[in-house]
């Protein structure tokens, strides 16, 4: 299944406890986490920069210099990712459950949504999910209150869902009693389309939309 481009802003962040040391001797890279150290082998530039941001975070990696103008690019139907991000996302996969996955808005507001790990060797990637396709969650999922934030979850899962704020919540709950498509969630909430499909590309990224074998 070729993989969901989202419309709205993808962000990226470390768990807080995850520390990111520097071996200038060899270049190499080892963050340090609730796992265990992961050391990174590609220490160039970019990826310090990356993962320097992502401390901070959640931030939009787009900015960075090396990746701004091909993520536009990319985000205008002119063409794929470049090998820059592929090797950055290579990166990101191997430190599996210690990076938090986000989606925000245009508005500066902060994400909607973050996917966070309960399994240290998870990786999340964005499937393409058709408008019309017919979509459920989970049984045995539940939405719990966590931190002040509602939490979708569902044991068996590598991932929860924070559910930060509208429309994210309004979108997950729509989900949760009844078989559904994005097209129909979209007209039923008054929401783009767009907003709708990248909410449900995370959720079925964390495992909670069980999707057709391809």
């Amino acid at each position: 299944m070729k993989s969901h481009i989202p419309s709205a802003r993808p962000l990226w962040s470390l768990l807080e406890d995850a520390v990111v040391v520097s071996d200038p001797e060899r270049g190499h890279l080892t963050v340090r986490g609730r796992w265990g150290d992961i050391e990174l082998h590609d220490g160039t530039p970019l990826v310090r920069e990356a993962l320097h941001r992502m401390t901070l975070g959640p931030v939009s990696l787009e900015n960075i210099p090396a990746l701004y103008e091909n993520y536009a690019s990319w985000k205008s139907g002119g063409g794929g990712p470049c090998p820059v991000w592929h090797r950055l996302k290579k990166t990101l996969d191997k430190l599996g459950g210690c990076v938090i996955p986000s989606l925000g808005l245009d508005d500066g507001a902060g994400p909607i949504l973050s996917v966070l790990a309960i399994a240290g060797d998870a990786v999340f990637t964005l499937p393409h999910i058709a408008h019309e396709q017919p979509i459920g969650i989970l049984p045995d999922t539940s939405i719990e209150r966590l931190n002040g934030d509602q939490a979708m979850v569902c044991p068996g899962l590598a991932y929860q869902v924070t559910l930060h704020r509208a429309p994210a919540a309004e979108i997950a709950k729509s989900l949760m009693h009844t078989e559904s498509t994005i097209a129909d969630i979209a007209n039923n909430l008054q929401l783009s389309r767009l907003i709708v499909a990248d909410v449900v590309a995370y959720l079925a990224g964390a495992g909670f939309i069980a999707l057709p074998a391809n």
